[in-house]
């Protein structure tokens, strides 16, 4: 895979300690690249009423942070479960490689990867990197 081929990468993130890992990887990767980054929160089973305050509160600091170091940043917030969510907002933004945490906040994981991320791996169509 050629340096050109990172032009646009999709962030798993929930905001958990694996996500930031993820965060600081995609960040490196987009600097690197020139590569656009999309922020994918898919939030599942959240009340609806919940949702937007929510939603903000976890993306809108990374978004933020992106920004300031000069990368273009897009958002996508799935209304689906996590994994589905992380494969279709890929496939809708044509993401050219898959960043994520290993686990993430989810009521259990696997053992030795969250079973979102392993969903993920499992499904996607791009690379994808998980992040520990």
């Amino acid at each position: 895979m050629d340096e050109r081929s990172f032009h646009r990468i999709l962030l798993g993130y929930d905001g958990s300690e694996d996500s930031e890992k993820a965060a600081d990887l995609a960040t490196t990767l987009a600097l690197k690249f020139g590569s656009t980054i999309v922020v994918c929160h898919a939030f599942g089973h959240m009340p609806v009423t919940s949702k937007p305050s929510e939603v903000r509160r976890l993306v809108n600091p990374l978004v933020e942070r992106l920004t300031k170091a000069g990368i273009s940043t897009l958002v996508s917030i799935p209304d689906s479960l996590p994994a589905q969510g992380v494969l279709d907002a890929a496939e809708e933004h044509r993401a050219d490689l898959i960043v994520m945490g290993g686990r993430g906040r989810g009521t259990f994981a696997n053992l030795l990867l969250g079973s979102t991320s392993e969903r993920v791996l499992r499904f996607a169509k791009v690379p994808v990197l998980i992040a520990r």
